[in-house]
């Protein structure tokens, strides 16, 4: 579906290398050159954390539904009947039970295996209630969480990914710094009738990685977001050298630490 919709294979500016990371390198990033150093040039090297939310309750509400109706859900379908995302009750779908205690389930390994100096959150609830719970100790310690646009889940038509107004989530998370927060009370980013183009979540997600995860100042940093923005990342924006791996659909909290290598070619006069 990617590929058809043209979201592979996409030219762009700057080439993103990405490799998982095993425990004992997460802190140690080995900044050689994978490319041909006379056509490529390393920008920048980054140890990059990205999780997935635990299960919210548009995930519990689409396994239910498809018991029912013994079949997939169709995306597209707006009948709240038939596809449990549009169901307007399901507005920024928090964290089941189940869902924060998958969270929790990685604070352990969090704790001992990552060091990020910066949690970079999606402004939607369950993302940043998964962030809370799972990096608790960075929270508690004083590192900042701060929440960004750029790595919000596929926008339009789906109402779990329509953000609640954001004075309402400040007053929730009042500890969270929503200082690049843009979609305002009634989400000026999300879409309806229509979901996000594959083309144009790529695009997005590539101006997340270039134009900001790229030049900030810390070299290990976490990300928690959703399944179908890291599966954009991992299929149409970074090159990850086939690793099935990294380039699979995220499982609710997986977490995923990779080397993230930003290079841009080099200009050569004949």
């Amino acid at each position: 579906k990617l590929r058809a919709a043209g979201a592979m294979d996409v030219v762009r500016p700057i080439k993103i290398k990405t490799e998982k990371l095993s425990s004992n390198e997460f802190h140690a990033v080995d900044t050689h050159d994978p490319y041909d150093a006379e056509r490529f040039t390393l920008l920048t090297t980054k140890t990059v954390h990205f999780q997935r939310h635990g299960q919210g309750y548009h995930n519990l509400f689409a396994n239910v539904t498809r018991e029912l109706l013994g079949t997939e859900i169709d995306s597209d379908d707006t009948n709240p009947s038939q596809n449990p995302f549009v169901r307007p009750e399901l507005q920024d779908s928090p964290l089941t039970g189940l869902g924060r205690s998958e969270a929790l389930s990685r604070r352990a390994f969090v704790n001992s295996h990552t060091a990020p100096q910066i949690v970079i959150v999606s402004p939607l609830h369950r993302a940043i209630q998964t962030a809370l719970i799972s990096f608790d100790r960075f929270y508690t310690s004083g590192v900042p969480f701060l929440a960004h646009e750029g790595c919000r889940e596929q926008l339009g038509l789906f109402t779990c990914n329509k953000a609640l107004p954001i004075s309402q989530t400040k007053v929730d998370f009042p500890t969270i710094d929503f200082s690049l927060i843009t979609h305002g009370e009634d989400d000026a980013l999300w879409i309806p009738h229509a979901r996000e183009k594959p083309l144009d979540e790529s695009d997005r997600v590539y101006r997340f990685l270039t134009e900001f995860l790229m030049h900030r100042p810390e070299d290990e940093i976490a990300v928690v977001c959703h399944s179908a923005w890291l599966f954009s990342m991992c299929n149409t924006v970074m090159d990850c050298g086939g690793d099935e791996s990294l380039e699979s659909w995220f499982d609710t909290s997986e977490l995923r630490s990779m080397k993230v290598s930003f290079y841009k070619e080099s200009q050569h006069k004949l």
